[in-house]
């Protein structure tokens, strides 16, 4: 099930941000571990006060997506459910709210930038990100009536 919610706390916000941290820790192989560790208690109410998209089945949150604006700041899965398709869920219900998304991956992250390929996103442009020195790739997605309408 996919809750749409604006801020979480308590037990809640504790089981989503160690989510943030292991899967940041697994997908960003070629960043310090210590600079997800170490940006972990600054994230924690950032998340804490935002819109997110969460996927929870049997009272377990499994994965969720964090969204600004029309910014996805981040989307996440629990380890143990990856290849069940709630990524594409959590993309999914965040479509149905917006007519585009914006996102950043980094170039490295080849399974996340294959994904955003596959829902729809395009490249828009490349930077380096001047915290991490890692080449990010910033993606836009439209939905196909915006397109139609050319707004």
């Amino acid at each position: 099930m996919i809750i749409h919610t604006h801020g979480l706390s308590g037990p809640q916000l504790d089981e989503v941000t160690n989510i943030w941290l292991t899967a940041n820790l697994e997908a960003h192989w070629f960043i310090d571990g210590n600079y997800w560790r170490n940006y972990y208690a600054e994230v924690k109410p950032q998340i804490g006060d935002s819109e997110l998209f969460l996927y929870e089945e049997a009272k377990a949150i499994q994965g969720f997506l964090g969204i600004e604006d029309n910014y996805i700041a981040g989307l996440f899965v629990d380890k143990r459910y990856r290849g069940q398709g709630i990524g594409q869920k959590l993309m999914a219900a965040a479509k149905r709210t917006r007519n585009e998304l914006t996102l950043s991956v980094y170039e490295k992250n080849q399974p996340a930038y294959q994904f955003y390929l596959k829902q729809g996103f395009i490249e828009i442009s490349r930077e380096i990100d001047p915290v991490t020195n890692e080449m990010a790739i910033n993606m836009a997605w439209r939905d196909a009536a915006s397109k139609r309408r050319g707004s």
